[in-house]
Formats: structure tokens, C-alpha cells, sequence
């Protein structure tokens, strides 16, 4: 079973693991840690689909699931299983357990990340998070700029 495609298989070939890399943080899409040798450079994430990428994404979603010790649905295993046979040296796949530095670092992220997301959207007048499935959500948010301030303090 092929659950990526050609492009995005032979975008992830490029990204071995190297003992170099740097850890980073994703606010969007993935609201965690990641490291700089597992991720597309910009101009090759543009030219994929948005399906392709949200296949990606989704590869980022079950390694976090990983993280946290959690048992794969049946569907989820099966997508890991044939991505992981069709790009076997993606640096993904060779970070499945966290140190306890990482284990920090993700859960500062986690936590700084939740805050900015209250910052940003403690205002909205209606904020909509929707389950995409296969562990993807999309959030709008709505302001109403007509509005008149509450300058009662």
C-alpha cells in the first residue's frame, strides 16, 4: 500500500537524519519541536498539494502519538508502516523516543505556543476549531472591528 506520493517521497529522501540538527519549533502547523533535518525547505513544501502535505503533517501528528506513548489506531499504523517502507531514511522516523532535554523543550513549546494562541484569539468575538481527521484541525477565528471597545475598567 502507497500512502505518498512520488513528490513527496522524493522531497523526504533528501532528509536523512543528521547528528547535527538543530531542534526547532513549529507554532503552525505542528504546535511542537521538530528538528531543522526532518522538515522541506519552503520552496519544496510549496510545490507539493495540500494534500501531500497535510500527509506530511499527519506523519508529524502519529509521531507525536508515538511521543506521548500512545497505542496507533489501525489506520494510523498502516499510514506510518507504508510511509515509513517507502522513505525508510526520512529523519522522522529516526526520532521516535525524546530525551529528557527534548521531553522539556517540547512541553516549554507546547505551553508557550497554547499561550500565543490565547493571546491571539482572547479577543475574538468566535473562535471555530474543526476536526479535519486523520489528526488535523483547522481553526478560524472571527473579529468583530465594528464593535465598540469596553473601556469600563
Amino acid at each position: 500500500m502507497r500512502v505518498l506520493t512520488e513528490a513527496i517521497i522524493a522531497r523526504l529522501r533528501k532528509l536523512p537524519a543528521r547528528d547535527d540538527a538543530r531542534r526547532m519549533v513549529s507554532v503552525i502547523p505542528l504546535g511542537s519541536i521538530y528538528w531543522d533535518d526532518e522538515m522541506p525547505d519552503y520552496l519544496d513544501l510549496a510545490k507539493l498539494s495540500e494534500d501531500e502535505r497535510n500527509a506530511m503533517w499527519r506523519l508529524f501528528g502519529i509521531r507525536f502519538k508515538i511521543w506521548d506513548g500512545e497505542v496507533l489506531s489501525t489506520d494510523d499504523q498502516a499510514f506510518w508502516d507504508a510511509a515509513r517502507k517507502d522513505v525508510p531514511t526520512w529523519a522522522l522516523f529516526h526520532r521516535l523516543a525524546l530525551s529528557a532535554d527534548d521531553r522539556d523543550a517540547c512541553k516549554q513549546a507546547e505551553g508557550d505556543i497554547e499561550k500565543e494562541f490565547e493571546a491571539f484569539f482572547g479577543d475574538a468575538d468566535q473562535v471555530e476549531l474543526t476536526d479535519k481527521g486523520q489528526g488535523l484541525k483547522e481553526f478560524s477565528a472571527t473579529f468583530d472591528l465594528t464593535k465598540k471597545p469596553n473601556t469600563e475598567q
